[in-house]
């Protein structure tokens, strides 16, 4: 009984961990996509003086 609880505990665990990891790593793409463009805009405007 408790090693079959604990494995489905573990089980659960780990697919949420797996789930913030993604959507952590989207924000963490998502914000470098930004910051990126958002510097390549401030060096366009820079050149273009």
């Amino acid at each position: 009984y408790p090693y079959r609880y604990f494995q489905f505990t573990f089980t659960i665990n780990y697919l949420l961990s797996l789930k913030l990891i993604t959507l952590a790593s989207k924000d963490l793409i998502y914000y470098k996509l930004i910051t990126y463009n958002y510097n390549i805009t401030i060096l366009n405007c820079f050149l273009s003086f």
